[in-house]
Protein backbone atom coordinates (compact mmCIF):
# COMPACT_ATOMS: atom_id res chain seq x y z
CA UNK A 1 0.00 0.00 0.00
CA UNK A 2 1.38 3.38 -0.93
CA UNK A 3 2.11 6.01 1.68
CA UNK A 4 -0.47 8.36 0.20
CA UNK A 5 -3.28 5.77 0.41
CA UNK A 6 -2.26 4.75 3.93
CA UNK A 7 -2.24 8.40 4.98
CA UNK A 8 -5.69 8.94 3.49
CA UNK A 9 -7.12 5.98 5.40
CA UNK A 10 -5.49 7.10 8.61
CA UNK A 11 -7.03 10.51 8.15
CA UNK A 12 -10.46 8.92 7.84
CA UNK A 13 -10.08 6.43 10.69
CA UNK A 14 -9.00 8.96 13.31
CA UNK A 15 -12.06 11.25 12.99
CA UNK A 16 -14.31 8.18 12.85
CA UNK A 17 -12.78 6.71 16.01
CA UNK A 18 -13.09 10.08 17.74
CA UNK A 19 -16.73 10.35 16.66
CA UNK A 20 -17.47 6.88 18.04
CA UNK A 21 -15.83 7.69 21.36
CA UNK A 22 -17.74 10.96 21.56
CA UNK A 23 -21.02 9.22 20.78
CA UNK A 24 -20.32 6.59 23.43
CA UNK A 25 -19.70 9.30 25.99
CA UNK A 26 -22.84 11.27 25.22
CA UNK A 27 -25.29 9.12 27.26
CA UNK A 28 -23.10 9.38 30.36
CA UNK A 29 -22.63 13.11 29.88
CA UNK A 30 -26.34 13.61 29.28
CA UNK A 31 -27.18 11.61 32.41
CA UNK A 32 -24.74 13.69 34.46
CA UNK A 33 -26.30 16.89 33.14
CA UNK A 34 -29.81 15.60 33.91
CA UNK A 35 -28.76 14.74 37.46
CA UNK A 36 -27.15 18.15 37.97
CA UNK A 37 -30.28 19.84 36.63
CA UNK A 38 -32.44 17.78 38.99
CA UNK A 39 -30.34 18.63 42.04
CA UNK A 40 -30.32 22.34 41.10
CA UNK A 41 -34.12 22.33 40.67
CA UNK A 42 -34.62 20.52 43.98
CA UNK A 43 -32.35 22.90 45.89
CA UNK A 44 -34.07 25.89 44.31
CA UNK A 45 -37.50 24.59 45.36
CA UNK A 46 -36.28 24.01 48.91
CA UNK A 47 -34.72 27.49 49.09
CA UNK A 48 -37.96 29.10 47.87
CA UNK A 49 -39.97 27.24 50.50
CA UNK A 50 -37.56 28.27 53.26
CA UNK A 51 -37.88 31.90 52.16
CA UNK A 52 -41.67 31.62 52.19
CA UNK A 53 -41.63 29.93 55.60
CA UNK A 54 -39.46 32.65 57.11
CA UNK A 55 -41.89 35.24 55.73
CA UNK A 56 -44.81 33.38 57.34
CA UNK A 57 -46.30 32.48 53.96
CA UNK A 58 -46.07 28.68 54.02
CA UNK A 59 -49.85 28.35 54.08
CA UNK A 60 -50.45 30.81 51.23
CA UNK A 61 -52.32 29.28 48.31
CA UNK A 62 -49.75 30.54 45.80
CA UNK A 63 -46.90 28.95 47.78
CA UNK A 64 -48.70 25.62 48.08
CA UNK A 65 -49.47 25.58 44.36
CA UNK A 66 -45.85 26.34 43.55
CA UNK A 67 -44.67 23.52 45.80
CA UNK A 68 -47.16 21.08 44.30
CA UNK A 69 -45.99 21.97 40.80
CA UNK A 70 -42.36 21.65 41.90
CA UNK A 71 -42.99 18.16 43.28
CA UNK A 72 -44.44 17.02 39.96
CA UNK A 73 -41.59 18.61 38.04
CA UNK A 74 -38.97 17.01 40.27
CA UNK A 75 -40.61 13.59 39.93
CA UNK A 76 -40.38 13.89 36.13
CA UNK A 77 -36.77 15.05 36.26
CA UNK A 78 -35.79 12.23 38.58
CA UNK A 79 -37.59 9.64 36.47
CA UNK A 80 -35.54 10.82 33.49
CA UNK A 81 -32.32 10.46 35.50
CA UNK A 82 -33.14 6.99 36.84
CA UNK A 83 -34.53 5.61 33.61
CA UNK A 84 -37.30 2.98 33.29
CA UNK A 85 -38.12 1.30 36.62
CA UNK A 86 -40.67 -1.37 37.41
CA UNK A 87 -40.95 -3.61 40.45
CA UNK A 88 -43.10 -6.72 40.63
CA UNK A 89 -46.20 -6.16 42.76
CA UNK A 90 -45.53 -2.46 43.25
CA UNK A 91 -47.47 0.33 41.59
CA UNK A 92 -46.58 3.57 39.84
CA UNK A 93 -44.04 5.78 41.62
CA UNK A 94 -44.56 9.01 43.50
CA UNK A 95 -42.01 11.57 44.67
CA UNK A 96 -40.86 10.56 48.14
CA UNK A 97 -40.17 14.04 49.52
CA UNK A 98 -43.50 15.36 50.81
CA UNK A 99 -42.38 18.76 52.07
CA UNK A 100 -39.50 21.08 51.29
CA UNK A 101 -39.08 22.61 54.72
CA UNK A 102 -39.38 21.51 58.37
CA UNK A 103 -40.38 24.02 61.01
CA UNK A 104 -39.61 27.63 60.19
CA UNK A 105 -36.36 27.39 58.27
CA UNK A 106 -34.91 23.88 58.24
CA UNK A 107 -34.67 22.12 54.87
CA UNK A 108 -36.50 18.79 54.67
CA UNK A 109 -34.41 15.85 55.81
CA UNK A 110 -36.33 13.21 53.88
CA UNK A 111 -34.50 11.23 51.21
CA UNK A 112 -35.66 12.45 47.81
CA UNK A 113 -36.41 9.68 45.37
CA UNK A 114 -39.19 7.79 43.64
CA UNK A 115 -41.25 5.61 45.95
CA UNK A 116 -42.97 2.45 44.74
CA UNK A 117 -45.48 0.64 46.96
CA UNK A 118 -48.02 -2.16 46.86
CA UNK A 119 -51.72 -1.40 47.21
CA UNK A 120 -51.70 -1.95 50.98
CA UNK A 121 -48.47 0.02 51.49
CA UNK A 122 -47.01 -3.06 53.20
CA UNK A 123 -44.05 -3.19 50.84
CA UNK A 124 -42.31 -0.12 49.46
CA UNK A 125 -39.05 0.82 47.83
CA UNK A 126 -37.50 4.27 47.46
CA UNK A 127 -35.09 4.66 44.54
CA UNK A 128 -32.67 7.54 44.04
CA UNK A 129 -29.30 8.11 42.38
CA UNK A 130 -26.40 6.70 44.40
CA UNK A 131 -24.77 10.15 44.64
CA UNK A 132 -27.99 11.69 45.98
CA UNK A 133 -28.30 8.90 48.54
CA UNK A 134 -24.74 9.24 49.81
CA UNK A 135 -24.97 13.04 49.99
CA UNK A 136 -28.22 12.71 51.93
CA UNK A 137 -26.70 10.19 54.36
CA UNK A 138 -23.66 12.42 54.96
CA UNK A 139 -26.01 15.33 55.72
CA UNK A 140 -28.05 13.23 58.17
CA UNK A 141 -24.85 12.32 60.01
CA UNK A 142 -24.39 16.05 60.70
CA UNK A 143 -27.91 16.59 62.07
CA UNK A 144 -28.14 17.73 65.66
CA UNK A 145 -28.20 14.73 67.95
CA UNK A 146 -27.56 12.27 65.12
CA UNK A 147 -26.11 8.92 66.22
CA UNK A 148 -22.47 8.41 65.26
CA UNK A 149 -23.41 5.33 63.20
CA UNK A 150 -24.96 7.52 60.52
CA UNK A 151 -21.49 8.73 59.61
CA UNK A 152 -19.93 5.26 59.43
CA UNK A 153 -21.38 3.98 56.18
CA UNK A 154 -24.62 2.36 55.06
CA UNK A 155 -24.30 -0.86 57.05
CA UNK A 156 -23.71 1.00 60.31
CA UNK A 157 -26.43 3.55 59.55
CA UNK A 158 -28.96 0.73 59.22
CA UNK A 159 -28.47 -0.12 62.90
CA UNK A 160 -30.21 3.17 63.82
CA UNK A 161 -33.90 3.96 63.78
CA UNK A 162 -33.07 7.49 62.57
CA UNK A 163 -31.96 6.13 59.21
CA UNK A 164 -35.33 4.62 58.30
CA UNK A 165 -37.57 7.49 59.32
CA UNK A 166 -36.07 9.75 56.67
CA UNK A 167 -34.99 7.15 54.09
CA UNK A 168 -38.32 5.34 53.76
CA UNK A 169 -40.77 7.42 55.76
CA UNK A 170 -43.59 6.40 58.09
CA UNK A 171 -47.00 7.88 58.78
CA UNK A 172 -46.36 7.46 62.49
CA UNK A 173 -43.93 5.83 64.86
CA UNK A 174 -40.49 4.64 63.85
CA UNK A 175 -38.67 1.54 62.66
CA UNK A 176 -36.65 -0.17 65.37
CA UNK A 177 -33.90 -2.40 63.95
CA UNK A 178 -33.22 -5.62 65.86
CA UNK A 179 -30.46 -7.34 63.90
CA UNK A 180 -28.69 -7.65 60.56
CA UNK A 181 -29.76 -10.48 58.27
CA UNK A 182 -27.10 -12.39 56.30
CA UNK A 183 -28.00 -11.78 52.66
CA UNK A 184 -25.87 -12.39 49.58
CA UNK A 185 -24.95 -9.47 47.36
CA UNK A 186 -24.95 -10.01 43.61
CA UNK A 187 -21.78 -9.15 41.67
CA UNK A 188 -21.27 -5.41 41.47
CA UNK A 189 -23.77 -4.43 44.18
CA UNK A 190 -23.97 -3.60 47.86
CA UNK A 191 -26.82 -5.37 49.62
CA UNK A 192 -27.85 -5.21 53.27
CA UNK A 193 -30.90 -6.39 55.21
CA UNK A 194 -32.21 -5.81 58.72
CA UNK A 195 -34.97 -7.44 60.75
CA UNK A 196 -36.97 -5.00 62.84
CA UNK A 197 -40.32 -3.64 63.90
CA UNK A 198 -42.34 -0.45 63.37
CA UNK A 199 -43.36 0.87 66.79
CA UNK A 200 -44.76 3.96 68.49
CA UNK A 201 -42.81 3.53 71.74
CA UNK A 202 -40.02 1.34 73.12
CA UNK A 203 -40.84 -2.13 71.71
CA UNK A 204 -40.13 -4.00 74.92
CA UNK A 205 -40.24 -7.72 74.21
CA UNK A 206 -42.20 -7.44 70.96
CA UNK A 207 -40.97 -9.87 68.32
CA UNK A 208 -39.97 -8.18 65.02
CA UNK A 209 -42.04 -8.66 61.89
CA UNK A 210 -40.60 -6.28 59.28
CA UNK A 211 -37.58 -6.47 57.01
CA UNK A 212 -35.67 -3.50 55.59
CA UNK A 213 -33.09 -3.60 52.82
CA UNK A 214 -30.67 -1.31 51.06
CA UNK A 215 -29.34 -2.13 47.60
CA UNK A 216 -26.78 -0.02 45.72
CA UNK A 217 -25.92 -0.89 42.12
CA UNK A 218 -25.80 0.58 38.62
CA UNK A 219 -25.62 4.13 39.98
CA UNK A 220 -28.86 3.71 41.96
CA UNK A 221 -29.57 3.33 45.66
CA UNK A 222 -32.72 1.60 46.88
CA UNK A 223 -34.13 1.51 50.40
CA UNK A 224 -37.05 -0.84 50.95
CA UNK A 225 -39.20 -2.33 53.66
CA UNK A 226 -41.80 -5.08 53.85
CA UNK A 227 -43.98 -6.74 56.47
CA UNK A 228 -42.90 -10.33 57.06
CA UNK A 229 -45.18 -12.61 59.04
CA UNK A 230 -42.57 -15.03 60.35
CA UNK A 231 -44.59 -16.71 63.05
CA UNK A 232 -41.72 -16.11 65.47
CA UNK A 233 -42.36 -17.48 68.94
CA UNK A 234 -40.98 -15.87 72.11
CA UNK A 235 -37.40 -16.79 73.00
CA UNK A 236 -37.27 -17.96 76.60
CA UNK A 237 -33.79 -16.59 77.29
CA UNK A 238 -34.78 -13.13 76.06
CA UNK A 239 -38.06 -13.14 77.94
CA UNK A 240 -36.02 -13.77 81.08
CA UNK A 241 -33.86 -10.75 80.25
CA UNK A 242 -36.90 -8.51 79.70
CA UNK A 243 -38.99 -9.58 82.73
CA UNK A 244 -37.11 -7.67 85.48
CA UNK A 245 -37.40 -4.43 83.51
CA UNK A 246 -41.10 -4.99 82.93
CA UNK A 247 -41.71 -5.77 86.60
CA UNK A 248 -39.88 -2.63 87.70
CA UNK A 249 -41.69 -0.41 85.17
CA UNK A 250 -45.11 -1.85 86.04
CA UNK A 251 -44.56 -1.31 89.75
CA UNK A 252 -43.47 2.28 89.23
CA UNK A 253 -46.41 2.94 86.93
CA UNK A 254 -48.87 1.71 89.57
CA UNK A 255 -47.32 4.07 92.12
CA UNK A 256 -47.52 7.01 89.71
CA UNK A 257 -51.13 6.30 88.84
CA UNK A 258 -52.02 5.95 92.52
CA UNK A 259 -50.50 9.34 93.37
CA UNK A 260 -52.25 10.85 90.34
CA UNK A 261 -50.05 13.94 90.11
CA UNK A 262 -50.62 16.23 87.15
CA UNK A 263 -46.94 16.24 86.20
CA UNK A 264 -44.93 13.40 87.64
CA UNK A 265 -41.25 13.12 86.67
CA UNK A 266 -41.42 9.39 87.33
CA UNK A 267 -43.05 8.94 83.92
CA UNK A 268 -39.66 9.77 82.44
CA UNK A 269 -38.11 7.13 84.69
CA UNK A 270 -40.61 4.58 83.44
CA UNK A 271 -39.69 5.39 79.84
CA UNK A 272 -36.00 5.06 80.70
CA UNK A 273 -36.57 1.63 82.24
CA UNK A 274 -38.54 0.51 79.19
CA UNK A 275 -35.79 1.77 76.89
CA UNK A 276 -33.12 -0.09 78.83
CA UNK A 277 -35.23 -3.22 78.84
CA UNK A 278 -35.89 -2.97 75.12
CA UNK A 279 -32.19 -2.57 74.42
CA UNK A 280 -31.37 -5.59 76.56
CA UNK A 281 -34.07 -7.66 74.89
CA UNK A 282 -32.88 -6.79 71.38
CA UNK A 283 -29.28 -7.58 72.30
CA UNK A 284 -30.42 -11.00 73.51
CA UNK A 285 -32.55 -11.46 70.40
CA UNK A 286 -29.63 -10.73 68.07
CA UNK A 287 -27.59 -13.35 69.93
CA UNK A 288 -30.25 -16.06 70.09
CA UNK A 289 -32.11 -15.60 66.81
CA UNK A 290 -29.59 -17.44 64.62
CA UNK A 291 -30.67 -20.76 66.12
CA UNK A 292 -34.41 -20.07 65.92
CA UNK A 293 -36.70 -21.71 63.31
CA UNK A 294 -37.94 -18.35 61.97
CA UNK A 295 -34.46 -17.19 60.98
CA UNK A 296 -34.38 -19.07 57.67
CA UNK A 297 -37.77 -17.57 56.73
CA UNK A 298 -36.54 -14.08 57.60
CA UNK A 299 -33.46 -14.42 55.39
CA UNK A 300 -35.56 -15.85 52.57
CA UNK A 301 -37.98 -12.92 52.82
CA UNK A 302 -35.08 -10.45 52.76
CA UNK A 303 -33.62 -12.16 49.70
CA UNK A 304 -37.04 -11.92 48.09
CA UNK A 305 -37.25 -8.17 48.68
CA UNK A 306 -33.74 -7.74 47.26
CA UNK A 307 -34.80 -9.75 44.21
CA UNK A 308 -37.76 -7.39 43.77
CA UNK A 309 -35.39 -4.42 44.05
CA UNK A 310 -33.28 -5.98 41.29
CA UNK A 311 -36.34 -6.03 39.05
CA UNK A 312 -36.73 -9.80 39.24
Amino acid sequence: MSGSVRGSLTGLVRPLAFALLLAAGLPAAAAADALSDYVAARDKAIAQSITAAKAGKSGDEAVMKREEAAMKDLAKRLAAVLGPLKFKGLGAPEYSMHVFVYGESDPARQLDGLRFADKDFNTRIVVTPDSVFRTWLAARAKDEGAPAELGKGVKAAMTTSEFYGEAIGFDGGFFQPYMELPVAAAPGEEAYAVLGQQVDSPPGNTMPNEIAIVRIADGKAMAGITIAKLGAKPIAACEAVWKPFQTKADALQKAVEKDNKEQDPRWDEITKIQDEGSNAFRACFAKEAASQPFMAAAVKRAEGLLATARGQ
